[in-house]
């Protein structure tokens, strides 16, 4: 009978297996071990990658927070700009209505008449003067009211002096409120 010795066949199916479980043992924790290494560089790099765009981004949100800032101040300054501009404008107009006022008053003023005050609060305008004829006061009233400068003129009061003047007061309204532009249409 034919004898075989299996003995080297076992030891070498033992180193083989040896090796499997070695290599198994050994490359699958390495290859798990440079995995995570290059995870965890990976997640390093992705870290500080959204770290620097984290802080170009907080560098933007503060440089919009000044420059909004400086466009709220600005913008400030302009309606301060607008509202004087308008008031201005106003007192422009008002300037222009009261000249002509004044010079309608000194060009339709009777000879024999004479104007001693005239003060006006909140657009009700007090002419008082004084005068020889009941009936020159009466045409300048009625020249004033036809002017187109003043509303709901009336001759409110004449009273004969002992010095033989005729004392009257007047009142009437302005138009100016009509005259001014609009406060809410000027940009």
């Amino acid at each position: 009978m034919l004898q075989i010795n299996l003995l080297p066949w076992r030891q070498l199916r033992r180193q083989r297996r040896s090796r499997y479980w070695l290599w198994l043992f050994t490359c699958v924790p390495a290859v798990v071990f440079t995995g995570a290494v290059c995870l965890a560089v990976v997640m390093t790099q992705e870290t500080t990658l959204l770290q620097r765009h984290l802080s170009a981004l907080n560098s933007g949100v503060q440089q919009l927070s000044r420059q909004q800032i400086q466009v709220a101040a600005a913008l400030s300054q302009v309606n301060v700009l607008r509202a004087e501009r308008l008031l201005n404008r106003q007192r422009v107009e008002k300037s222009h209505y009261y000249l002509r006022l004044l010079g309608l008053l000194a060009a339709q003023i009777p000879g024999e008449v004479w104007l001693t005050e005239l003060t006006e609060h909140q657009g009700l305008l007090t002419l008082k003067g004084e005068g020889h004829f009941y009936h020159d006061i009466l045409a300048f009233s009625e020249t004033l009211s036809t002017s187109g400068l003043l509303d709901e003129v009336s001759l409110s009061d004449v009273q004969q002096m002992p010095d033989r003047l005729l004392h009257f007061s007047m009142k009437a309204q302005l138009r100016l409120a009509k005259s001014l532009p609009d406060t809410e249409g000027v940009q």
